[in-house]
């Protein structure tokens, strides 16, 4: 089916003409806003007229001459709303007691108004609502009864996980255009907004919500085991049954077969996005945002050097100007510039070099001999100070006994009792690359009786 054999004809005519469709677009916007706020699926048509002539008179807007509008402000409310009628935009209703016009708007109608709407402003997505929502089907009562496990659990799942992937790669392309319009910025009052711009964003927060610390990482275990849990038979055979059930109400006959392999496509799909494209798009998104930030560092550098060399710039040739033995040099330079006929010159345009500090007086301090046991004293307490259980140096001997006792080395054997104890585990983790040593992690957690850590093996580099 096409979709011109669902609209009526001529239904995008009023947006394709290049003279009035600005006019258009606004006054169905308005029909729609009055139409959304409304209870009643019909408004009076002698209200809508008023209200598009009220905005038509406002915003001096009328259509061209070809149009054939009259220049009376009701009358051109009308014709725009005869226009959408004959477009299939509206419908026009009449009461059979009071004989009152009403209009209505179409599906189709509604449908395009809400298009517009989300083009001019784009709606910015909860983005971790999609997995409290998968998370919460999970721990209802009709998947524990399962009932309806195709309609009211898998599909939903699906769809969430699908719309969040769309989300998120929406939000990495709008950091991308962000990028790009950081590169042509021209000054630094416009690289300002731009920034702030940029740090009063939605998709900030919305990100700070689906950082490895947040929800997904807590809740993407217990969604895996429940997806893992629906391809056993008690499950599988009940999904199959329904999803051959609901293609049938929509007169789509599907073989057992069918039915299994798409229950599989999605169960494997919404599992493999949760575990390995997720955090695909969000490292890209992070590299992203750090881009952006180092690209701004650098553009800020960048039209502030430009500004010294400018100002650099016009005190050499001052200097060269006003000197006697430099316009000798080259006699073209006083037809060039007359610099003494002016009565003064902006300073604010030269840039002095920096004054050295004189010193204006002498200081004096006085000092005293420490004893040896004084001096010994104080060199124990600077090695204290100096010393750091969490270097480099330190994580490798520490990490090097470990080894010493097993090939692979898991932090599940760790004692957390302590804070000591879980930064060591942090510190060994962070020198692990320098130190010789890889880190593999499963998405598991350690918990603790004040902690919580990430499960990690460490294994010496160079061994399988």
């Amino acid at each position: 089916m096409n979709v011109f054999d669902v609209i009526p004809s001529g239904f995008f005519n009023c947006l394709a003409g290049k003279s009035n469709n600005r006019i258009y677009a606004d006054c169905l916007e308005l029909i729609y806003d009055q139409y959304d706020k409304e209870i009643s699926y019909r408004l009076e048509r002698s209200y809508l007229r008023d209200v598009l002539a009220a905005f038509l008179l406002e915003n001096h807007l009328s259509a061209d001459e070809e149009e054939n509008f009259i220049s009376v402000g009701n009358d051109e409310a009308s014709f725009v709303l005869r226009k959408f009628i004959s477009v299939g935009w509206l419908e026009e209703d009449q009461d059979d007691s009071t004989f009152e016009k009403y209009i209505v708007m179409t599906d189709n109608g509604i449908a395009l108004a809400e298009f517009l709407q989300k083009l001019k402003k784009p709606m910015t997505p909860e983005f971790s609502s999609y997995i409290l929502n998968i998370y919460n089907r999970f721990k209802s009562k009709e998947y524990a009864d399962k009932q309806e496990l195709y309609n009211f659990i898998l599909k939903p799942t699906f769809s969430d996980a699908k719309a969040l992937s769309s989300a998120l790669k929406k939000l990495s392309t709008s950091i991308k255009k962000i990028i790009e319009k950081m590169n042509h910025e021209g000054s630094l009052e416009s690289l300002t907004e731009n920034i702030i711009s940029y740090c009063d964003g939605d998709f900030i927060k919305e990100y700070s919500r689906l950082v490895h610390q947040q929800n997904i990482h807590m809740y993407r275990n217990f969604i895996a085991q429940k997806l893992d849990e629906m391809k056993q038979p008690e499950y599988f055979t009940l999904l199959c049954l329904e999803l051959s059930v609901e293609e049938k109400a929509h007169n789509v006959m599907i073989s057992n077969a069918e039915a299994e392999e798409r229950v599989y496509e999605m169960i494997d799909s919404t599992k493999k996005f949760l575990y390995d494209d997720y955090n695909r798009i969000m490292d890209d998104i992070k590299l992203k945002i750090n881009t952006y930030i180092h690209i701004a560092i650098a553009r800020e550098r960048m039209l502030r050097n430009k500004g010294l060399d400018i100002r650099s710039v016009v005190e050499q040739a001052l200097r060269i100007l006003i000197s006697p033995d430099g316009i000798s040099e080259n006699e073209s330079f006083e037809k060039l510039f007359n610099i003494q006929d002016n009565e003064y010159i902006d300073l604010s345009s030269v840039r002095y070099p920096p004054k050295s500090r004189q010193v204006l007086h002498n200081t004096e301090c006085e000092y005293f001999e420490l004893n040896d046991e004084e001096i010994e004293r104080n060199r124990i307490a600077l090695e204290q100070e100096f010393f750091n259980p969490y270097s480099k140096d330190q994580m490798k001997k520490y990490m090097d006994d470990l080894f010493a006792q097993n090939e692979i080395v898991d932090n599940r054997q760790f004692d957390y009792s302590s804070k000591g104890d879980v930064l060591l585990s942090l510190a060994a983790v962070s020198y692990a690359r320098e130190n010789g040593y890889s880190i593999e992690t499963d998405g598991d957690y350690i918990e603790g009786e004040n902690y919580t850590i990430k499960h990690w093996r460490a294994r010496k580099n160079g061994k399988q």
